[in-house]
């Protein structure tokens, strides 16, 4: 509540975009690892929303739609932006952050133990926000064993396939091989 989305896009997460996008052109070996981490990380949050269809179908708010009121600074639900920041921030952002901590420490063996820990450290800042930040969980969801084993599986879902990925990519791409 301290700084609404919406001026966070705009002053922190808008010209971090632009920042990684110059860094992506003018080091091109570098904008192919992000390209490829971004859009592995839409495709891995795709499987994670997956994951959630029968808890959302069992009662499970989808807060999602109202990440894109918090854009808009309004109190109206928008699912079309909410899930836009989802997939393109959230998981391509983090899809991001994966591949290139994994191309700069060239990271091959046990890959898939270090995608489940990636997602289970997301999975344990998520928990910290809901349980330190009272509000965190009027604004998301209320922590409930249901709530947790769902977001639990999701987050393990999503940093398993983001290795499973790389794994594939690094085998694949001589360019990101060599380096």
């Amino acid at each position: 509540g301290l700084v609404p989305l919406q001026v966070c896009l705009f002053s922190i997460i808008l010209p971090a975009f632009a920042t990684v996008i110059i860094a992506g052109i003018k080091i091109p070996v570098i904008g192919k690892v992000i390209l490829k981490g971004w859009l592995a990380g839409i495709v891995a949050v795709a499987l994670y929303d997956l994951s959630r269809v029968p808890f959302i179908i069992n009662g499970w708010s989808d807060f999602i739609p109202k990440i894109g009121a918090w854009l808009t600074n309004t109190h109206e639900p928008d699912a079309v932006l909410g899930y836009l920041w989802r997939y393109a921030g959230n998981g391509g952002g983090m899809g991001v952050a994966f591949f290139v901590l994994m191309f700069q420490f060239r990271r091959s063996e046990r890959i898939i133990l270090i995608g489940l820990l990636y997602g289970l450290f997301i999975f344990a800042s998520l928990m910290c926000i809901l349980v330190l930040f009272r509000e965190a969980q009027e604004m998301m969801f209320k922590l409930t064993p249901f709530t947790f084993a769902g977001s639990l599986i999701g987050h393990v879902i999503y940093g398993v396939v983001l290795a499973m990925i790389w794994k594939r990519i690094k085998r694949q791409d001589n360019t990101i091989r060599k380096f």
